[in-house]
C-alpha cells in the first residue's frame, strides 16, 4: 500500500461526496491539516482512524488500504488482504517512529536552548558580579597606592604601609569584608618585591 495512492483515493471520495477537508476532519475528530497531509501522501492515518474513515467515505477498510475500489465480481484474496494489512502496520509503525523522533528532536532542541539560556544568564550574572566587585574594590583601594605588576596583578606600591593601614582599619571597625582581597594584593606586592630584589 502506498500513502500517495490512499491519499488520492480519500481525496476523490471526499470530493465526490461534496465534503471539504474541514468537514471530513470534523466528522473524524482530527484537524483539517491532518486530512490535507493524508490526501497529499505526506502522512498516513492512524490505524484507529481507518474504520471511522471508511464509514464516513462509504468504503471498506480493505478498499482504503488498497487505495482503490474493489469490484464485487473480483473480491480480494486472503493473501492480498494479509499483505495489505501487513503493509499498513509497517507504515503505521514507521509513522509512529517518525513522530517519536520528531518529538525527541523538539525536546532535545528545547533542552539545548534552555542550557544555552542558563549559561548566558550565569555568564551575565558572573560578569555583573565581577564588575560590581571590581568597582567596590577600586573604591576601597582609592586611599591605598596601587599599581599593576608585569603580569597584570594589582599590587601595593608600598606593601609595608598598606599592611599597617589594613591593620588600622581592622581595629577601627569589625567589617573585614575586603580584608581577604587586600591581603591577596599584599601577597602579590610582596612577591613582586621579592622578585625585584633577586
Amino acid at each position: 500500500m502506498e500513502k500517495d495512492k490512499l491519499g488520492t483515493y480519500v481525496a476523490g471520495l471526499r470530493k465526490s461526496q461534496g465534503m471539504t477537508q474541514k468537514e471530513l476532519a470534523e466528522l473524524l475528530g482530527v484537524t483539517d491539516k491532518a486530512v490535507s497531509k493524508w490526501e497529499r501522501g505526506l502522512s498516513f492515518p492512524d490505524i484507529s482512524m481507518l474504520e471511522p474513515l471508511s464509514e464516513v467515505l462509504g468504503v471498506s477498510i480493505l478498499e482504503l488500504l488498497k487505495g482503490e475500489s474493489i469490484p464485487v465480481e473480483e473480491p480480494i484474496t486472503k493473501e492480498e488482504a494479509i499483505e495489505l494489512t501487513k503493509n499498513t502496520i509497517d507504515i503505521s509503525d514507521s509513522e509512529i517512529t517518525r513522530k517519536h523522533q520528531k518529538n525527541r528532536m523538539i525536546i532535545l532542541a528545547g533542552c539545548v536552548v534552555v542550557m544555552l539560556l542558563c549559561s548566558l544568564l550565569l555568564n551575565l550574572w558572573n560578569f555583573l558580579s565581577d564588575a560590581r566587585h571590581k568597582t567596590v574594590l577600586t573604591e576601597d583601594l582609592a586611599e591605598y597606592e596601587t599599581t599593576l605588576d608585569q603580569t597584570g596583578n594589582t599590587v601595593f606600591t608600598d606593601p609595608e604601609a598598606a599592611y599597617h593601614k589594613i591593620l588600622e582599619e581592622c581595629s577601627e571597625n569589625e567589617e573585614t569584608v575586603v580584608l581577604k582581597e587586600y591581603l591577596e594584593i599584599l601577597k602579590n606586592s610582596m612577591n613582586r618585591n621579592d622578585e625585584e630584589e633577586r
